[in-house]
């Protein structure tokens, strides 16, 4: 990775200075075209990129937000519990809307057709109704979510960008339709602010040519199909991943640049009009000489915020957000490693299953935010005792799974007791609570030429054996 970095940045630089020490022997008319050029190419296609990556940072993230409320177990468990309790769903809406400041959050049930909002049960939603045609297009979509501009059923006179996502259990069911609003003002100014940014007409549409969002200052026509001059290359610019193009409007040239954004299954399209160069002949050099400083210093800065998102990505991918601990994901590449380490050194390795006692109890009395707090807490137990060679993973849930280099069964099971007195000795504040549990541990240590699963097999089997045997227990596979 820090190769590829290094040739990526080098390749920028070696360009920029190319194409500077190029235009500077060249004549006013030439400098001129190129740096239309550096416009058409370069430029256009490096906001276009600015943009994409800050409608990452400021729209996106409802996209994940709406996906991870379509996997909560919170949702699973409180439809599987027939929709007792509707104050929970409207809790549980509100505190989303208002932790994350969505302009709505909603969830429509399809087993009772009820529309939840934090505000409470709107309405039931009916296939013949228009204004409920959204949630059976959902309904029959084949991908998981759909972004939809519409109106808020909770406000008709407020006009939102929805994310519409589907719920499906773990068993394959179709549990309704959840996910959170922004108000179409909001994003519009987030088109108008990138506008500004860059000094650049910047809108979205979508594969129809529809006009989807767009700055104040827009004063095209709603589809790109009827906008004079775009109208004859609009068939090419839906039809095309990304690309530059020319076009002529209001006897003006206009440069445009377009990217299909797959999150939103729209196209970002990023417009300059061409204006001729004011910069005369004598102060070329001097400009290309600011020109040169300038790079060095965009070389620098994306160095450093490369860097920053390179660990920033990498962190995200590897840990689990609320303990810090290892991923499943990544848990497998250091398991196989170590594996492969104690085959190659004729060296023990145990593993040790570890399951919080009667976590649903804790969720039920004091709340989900309680249970994580205690999930938490126990990770931070757990990485107090282990030694720096040992790797802690959060398994599933309440599960975490420790990897124990070079410890036969005999000191598996020894760190393991001590594990399991140092949690159930802890006391957990939660506000005005003070919340105590147990954990229970299944170990099973590497027998040289087993399988992978074979070895998971015997912990999660003697996981099984301490539960039965009154839990807070260490049993050995």
């Amino acid at each position: 990775m820090n190769r590829r970095k290094i040739s990526f940045i080098l390749f920028i630089a070696l360009l920029l200075i190319a194409s500077f020490s190029t235009t500077s022997f060249i004549s006013y008319k030439v400098a001129n075209d190129a740096l239309e050029q550096q416009i058409y190419t370069d430029a256009l296609p490096l906001t276009s990129d600015n943009v994409y990556s800050e409608i990452q940072r400021d729209i996106l993230p409802t996209i994940v937000l709406s996906s991870l409320m379509a996997h909560d177990t919170f949702v699973y468990d409180w439809v599987g519990s027939g929709e007792e309790d509707e104050q929970k769903i409207i809790r549980y809406l509100k505190t989303i809307q208002q932790r994350f400041q969505t302009t709505t959050a909603f969830f429509v049930s399809e087993s009772s057709r009820s529309y939840y909002h934090p505000s409470g049960k709107l309405k039931q939603v009916k296939q013949h109704d228009p204004a409920d045609a959204w949630y059976f297009r959902v309904r029959a979509m084949n991908s998981d979510y759909e972004i939809n501009i519409d109106t808020d059923t909770a406000d008709l006179y407020s006009t939102n960008v929805f994310v519409n996502h589907k719920v499906i259990n773990g068993e394959g069911t179709f549990l309704g339709a959840i996910g959170v609003g922004l108000s179409s003002e909001v994003v519009n100014n987030m088109i108008e602010m990138y506008q500004t940014r860059y000094e650049r007409q910047v809108y979205l549409v979508d594969k129809s040519g529809q006009i989807k969002l767009q700055g104040k200052r827009y004063q095209g026509a709603s589809n790109i199909y009827k906008q004079p001059g775009l109208m004859e290359i609009a068939g090419q610019i839906l039809a095309s991943p990304g690309d530059s193009y020319r076009y002529q409007h209001n006897g003006q040239e206009v440069l445009l640049n377009t990217r299909f954004v797959p999150e939103l299954n729209w196209y970002l399209l990023v417009e300059q009009v061409r204006k001729p160069a004011a910069k005369i002949q004598s102060t070329l050099w001097v400009n290309l000489s600011f020109s040169l400083i300038i790079t060095l210093i965009v070389m620098l800065i994306v160095n450093m915020t490369i860097g920053k998102y390179q660990q920033r990505l990498e962190l995200m991918a590897t840990r689990d957000n609320l303990t810090g601990a290892y991923n499943r994901h990544a848990f497998e590449d250091t398991f196989l490693q170590a594996l492969r380490t104690a085959e190659r050194r004729q060296e023990p390795l145990s593993i040790a299953i570890v399951d919080i006692d009667d976590f649903k109890a804790i969720n039920d009395r004091y709340g989900h935010l309680a249970g994580d707090a205690v999930i938490r807490s126990i990770a931070e137990t757990l990485r107090a005792e282990l030694r720096d060679s040992d790797i802690i993973c959060r398994w599933g849930g309440e599960e975490f799974l420790l990897l124990l280099p070079c410890c036969d069964a005999a000191a598996a099971e020894l760190l393991a007791r001590h594990l399991c007195q140092a949690i159930s000795d802890q006391v957990i504040t939660w506000h005005e609570h003070s919340i105590s549990t147990s954990a229970s541990f299944g170990l099973s240590s590497y027998q040289f030429g087993e399988s992978q699963a074979d070895l998971f097999n015997r912990a999660d089997q003697a996981l099984y054996r301490a539960k039965e045997n009154g839990k807070n227990s260490i049993e050995v596979g």
